[in-house]
């Protein structure tokens, strides 16, 4: 994996300038000429490669694509980068080298910029560097990435730019996610992970011929196994109990407060039953508290950031999912990958995962009362939920695949390239 290039700092004060001399980056894939010239020259922009099932999915992108066909390069506005050692060697990395905030609680994920003057100058940077080495591809994922992208099209006309719808906006949105919304239909193409993302963007003035849709995919392979030994003990689960999981930030739309208030209920009917937290963020130290308050503590356990979550969902009998929105998650589908029956809100991407009945069971947002029947059933009958997650391992299977995934983005970039 290559480091960052010259051409991010020399927009931060280094001794080059950025006006016109763009042959002498180091990483830029220029010097040589001989092996890249045959390539596709393919640059996959986001904010940060943070903890996060968008950055995942990115990151298997960039390893899946043919090196043989396509030249491609991360770029990150933030240097904060902490899924950057997963990139294959084949994967250029640059970043535009802006200094990102991040809360105690929140370590892994960057949440604002440390000199608020960068709000400007990275993007003008990114546009520099675009005009000048004029990639084939420039495609965006995220809110902030999405933005300077579709202003690449200004600067460089030639770049097919592709941003990216992975989550559907709901009332909760910012400033920024409303500029988002609004510019969506001047990229040359929007790709979404799930229809609901497709249906958002031709509902907001994108033409339809400018939208497909590109579900997630992962390497289900790492997802069939058995638990390693000791496992349960380290998190302080005994061995003969049944386990509940859910996977995901930390976050108020993730739905976790109302979790612990079904997870009352469900202790009510199921006193043996654990319940298994991974992941980190903001409002970790108050759920801790929550469920403490509930008198359900000792029954729940927070596992924090883990990098070994298909070994903790070979621990779970049932996943939940109580989100208040999603795009396609990546978390659900790595529990349908696992074979694991699923409770969860029917929200956008989630009913594009799950079949009711067959692969797992829903209940409306907010209705904890819902989400603790549906739990006591799976857990009182674990022939049905055995059954329930032999068919979320084969949907998983026939249609979520990092190979269909990668196979189906490039196509798109075929298809917009054939067209310029």
């Amino acid at each position: 994996m290559d480091s960052v290039g010259e051409d991010a700092a020399d927009g931060m004060g280094g001794a080059r300038g950025d006006g016109g001399d763009g042959g002498d980056s180091g990483d830029s894939g220029d010097s040589d000429g001989s092996d890249d010239s045959d390539r596709t020259e393919v640059w996959l922009f986001v904010t940060a490669l943070s903890v996060g099932g968008a950055e995942r999915t990115l990151v298997d992108l960039a390893n899946g694509l043919d090196g043989e066909r396509y030249d491609v390069t991360v770029w990150t506005i933030f240097d904060q980068n902490p899924l950057a050692d997963r990139l294959d060697d084949g994967v250029g990395l640059r970043t535009l080298g802006v200094e990102g905030v991040t809360s105690a609680d929140h370590a892994f994920a960057v949440e604002r910029a440390a000199d608020p003057t960068e709000y400007v100058r990275a993007p003008l940077r990114f546009l520099r560097i675009v005009r000048r080495e004029r990639p084939a591809v420039v495609q965006s994922f995220l809110t902030a990435d999405n933005l300077i992208a579709r202003a690449a099209r200004l600067v460089a006309p030639d770049t097919v730019v592709i941003t990216g719808i992975r989550l559907v906006p709901t009332g909760e949105t910012s400033l920024v996610q409303r500029l988002d919304t609004l510019t969506t239909r001047f990229a040359d193409h929007v790709i979404s992970n799930s229809e609901a993302g497709a249906r958002f963007a031709r509902e907001h003035w994108t033409p339809v011929d400018r939208v497909s849709v590109v579900h997630n995919g992962r390497d289900l392979d790492r997802f069939d196994r058995d638990p390693p030994a000791g496992l349960r003990d380290s998190l302080g689960i005994p061995d003969d109990v049944p386990v509940v999981g859910t996977v995901g930030r930390l976050i108020d739309r993730k739905g976790h407060d109302e979790l612990l208030d079904a997870w009352v209920r469900v202790r009510e009917e199921r006193p043996d039953a654990h319940l298994l937290v991974v992941g980190d963020g903001p409002e970790r130290a108050a759920l801790a508290a929550k469920a403490d308050r509930l008198a359900v503590g000792d029954s729940v356990h927070f596992a924090g950031l883990r990098d070994d979550v298909p070994d903790l969902l070979a621990v779970m009998d049932v996943f939940v999912f109580p989100s208040h929105y999603e795009g396609l998650p990546g978390a659900l589908l790595e529990a349908m990958a696992a074979g694991l029956p699923s409770v969860a809100t029917p929200v956008d991407g989630n009913g594009e995962l799950i079949e009711a009945y067959e692969s797992g069971l829903f209940f409306d947002v907010g209705d904890d009362a819902a989400m603790a029947r549906a739990l006591v059933l799976l857990l009182d009958r674990p022939d049905f939920a055995a059954e329930m997650g032999d068919a979320a391992r084969r949907r998983a299977r026939e249609s979520f695949d990092r190979e269909t995934m990668v196979r189906n983005f490039a196509a798109v970039y075929e298809r917009l390239l054939a067209e310029r």
